[in-house]
């Protein structure tokens, strides 16, 4: 598929731009990889994808169906690494950073960027994986499933002169391996290339751990072509910004980093075409309208994310006023799905949105009852390695 090259704003320039002396002690010659349960904070939201308080109890959730246990490593678990992409193929845009690695722990900063480290845990995305061929065995027949994982920005725009100074996991193997798991019956999007082939441009965040909406956008082109659909073209939106934007990686990882501070995020989201309304639930069963693109021009500099979708809540309804065709679907999400569902608003009459950490319920039930014609899980790298969220997943199906 012809793919349209945006050049919103290139990372490169970014790191540039953000020629400083890193922040903190030098990082030691190999920083280590992530475990499952690393922080990974939602920037704009409240609570994090990973490890909110109510999330992370100990024992608080069962293991997935076929587990003995959904603790985090086990012996002899299955770990993806790599030390270099060196034998990336060619047409990928190479990025090479002058700046040294700051090690925090689970995060990395590079100048003015942030880095959350991935390791790869094959019990867990074992787990999600039966989470999710549950779901198309209960509505096969009555609906489509898709499933889109999302690489971190670590495993597409971490500097490549760089990679042999961390230790962390190869996420084009994971994803394969995640969707490896899956029923044929499920439509699994592939966007590890796409997003590839643009890491050069502003698709991840510097100071948040989310992708923007620029490259929700390139996930939504794949997604639209594994559906047999025309996407709509990135040019054709009008577009809003929200400036200052400082996300997880400042707030809650790297000790309020200088280099990140200096430089903040900007946020730009894409309205859609068509006039739309959200009726939403929120965490403490209050409803309320909503636009789907909503102004947060004046909101702290942590919460600009909630532009997308009025954040993180339990239950969303988004009705798209100028369609009459019955379409419909439900999308089964944490917040990095939350910038990805505004492009879908234009191709059905109603999205059902669940956020699967605060929902209580059945995604089949749901499903059938609303009578939707496709399920869309989409989920990131990160979530997918923690047994808590995937566990809680699984008793959502």
């Amino acid at each position: 598929m012809m793919r349209k090259k945006i050049y919103a704003a290139l990372l490169a320039s970014a790191l540039a731009a953000g020629a400083l002396a890193g922040c903190g002690d030098g990082a030691a010659d190999k920083i280590g990889g992530g475990t499952s349960g690393d922080s990974q904070n939602a920037g704009g939201t409240e609570a994090s994808d990973t490890q909110s308080d109510e999330e992370t109890q100990a024992g608080e959730d069962e293991p997935a169906a076929g587990t003995e246990s959904a603790a985090g490593t086990q012996a002899g678990e299955e770990t993806l690494t790599e030390d270099t992409q060196a034998g990336e193929p060619a047409e990928y845009p190479k990025i090479t950073s002058d700046e040294k690695v700051v090690d925090y722990g689970s995060v990395v900063v590079v100048g003015n960027a942030a880095y959350e480290l991935y390791t790869y845990l094959d019990e867990p995305a074992e787990n999600y994986a039966q989470t999710v061929n549950k779901v198309v065995e209960n509505l096969d027949g009555k609906a489509r499933v898709y499933d889109i994982v999302i690489p971190l920005g670590s495993g597409i725009t971490f500097p490549d002169n760089l990679q042999g100074q961390i230790q962390s996991g190869n996420q084009k193997e994971a994803v394969k391996n995640i969707q490896a798991k899956l029923s044929e019956k499920v439509k699994a999007v592939e966007i590890y290339d796409s997003l590839m082939e643009h890491r050069d441009e502003y698709i991840y965040f510097r100071t948040d751990h989310h992708w923007t909406a620029l490259g929700a956008w390139y996930a939504y082109e794949d997604f639209c072509e594994a559906k047999g659909i025309a996407p709509e073209p990135l040019e054709g939106y009008e577009t809003v910004e929200f400036d200052n934007f400082l996300g997880s990686f400042y707030f809650n990882d790297t000790d309020e980093c200088e280099e990140l501070g200096g430089t903040p995020d900007v946020i730009t989201a894409y309205l859609p075409k068509m006039d739309a309304i959200m009726h939403i639930e929120d965490a403490n069963g209050v409803k309320y309208d909503s636009k789907v693109i909503y102004d947060e021009s004046n909101a702290a500099a942590s919460l600009k994310y909630s532009c997308f979708i009025a954040g993180d809540n339990p239950y969303t309804e988004i009705v798209n006023n100028e369609l009459t065709d019955g379409s419909s679907c439900l999308v089964v999400k944490e917040s990095f799905g939350n910038c990805f569902i505004p492009f879908l608003v234009d191709h059905y009459q109603t999205i059902h949105v669940v956020d699967y950490r605060y929902w209580t319920g059945s995604v089949s039930e749901m499903a059938a009852e609303k009578g939707v014609q496709d399920v869309i899980f989409i989920n990131n790298l990160s979530m997918i390695r923690n047994k808590n969220l995937v566990g809680k997943l699984y008793r959502l199906a």
